[in-house]
C-alpha cells in the first residue's frame, strides 16, 4: 500500500508541475506552488526529491523510460526528437535552464558510438580527433534542441531530426 500511495504522490506532483507549466516558465516555479496545486505538504515533496531540479530531471528520467520502453536509445534516430516534441513545454524551459537530458546525451552517445565503428571498419579512426568531434557534435545538438524548442518546434520532430543527422553524418563521409 505504501508503493501506491508513493507513485500517487509522485504522479500528482508532476501533473502539477505540467499544470503550471502551461501559465509559467520552469524557472519560476517553486516547490510552494507545485504543494499547493497538487494538495501535498512540503515535507512530502522533500521525502520525494531533493529539491525542484532533483523533481525535473526525474521527471526527464521518467518520460524518457515510458517513451522508449522496449526500444534501445538510438535505434530509432526519430524517438528522441519525438519525445521532444511531444513534451516541448517542459523540454523548452528543461534546455533553456542548462539542464542536461539524459535522453539526449545517451542518444548522442550511441550515435557516436556507431560512427566510432564505422571509422575503426573504414582504418581512418584517431581517437584525439573523435574525442574533439564527439564533444563538438554533442554541444551543437544541445544547440540545435535549445534553440528549436525555444522557437516553439516550427518543424516536425522527424524533420528536425533528419537535419541534425545529416549535419553529423556529412562529417563522416
Amino acid at each position: 500500500m505504501a508503493d501506491r500511495r508513493k507513485e500517487y504522490t509522485k504522479r500528482v506532483i508532476r501533473e502539477s508541475v505540467f499544470k503550471i507549466l502551461k501559465k509559467k516558465r520552469l524557472s519560476d516555479i517553486t516547490v510552494k506552488e507545485i504543494c499547493e496545486d497538487a494538495d501535498v505538504n512540503r515535507a512530502t515533496f522533500y521525502r520525494n526529491y531533493l529539491d525542484i531540479f532533483d523533481l525535473y530531471e526525474k521527471m526527464e528520467e521518467d518520460m524518457t523510460t515510458e517513451a522508449l520502453k522496449g526500444e534501445e536509445p538510438g535505434k530509432n534516430r526519430y524517438r528522441v526528437f519525438e519525445i521532444f516534441y511531444k513534451n516541448k513545454v517542459f523540454y523548452k524551459d528543461y534546455f533553456e535552464m542548462r539542464l542536461a537530458s539524459g535522453l539526449l546525451r545517451t542518444t548522442v552517445k550511441v550515435l557516436m558510438d556507431q560512427i566510432m565503428e564505422l571509422l575503426k571498419r573504414r582504418g581512418t579512426f584517431d581517437e584525439a580527433q573523435f574525442e574533439i568531434s564527439y564533444q563538438y557534435n554533442y554541444s551543437g545538438m544541445v544547440g540545435a534542441v535549445r534553440d528549436w524548442l525555444a522557437k516553439g518546434c516550427p518543424t516536425e520532430a522527424k524533420e528536425f531530426a533528419d537535419t541534425v543527422y545529416g549535419f553529423v553524418a556529412r562529417q563522416y563521409r
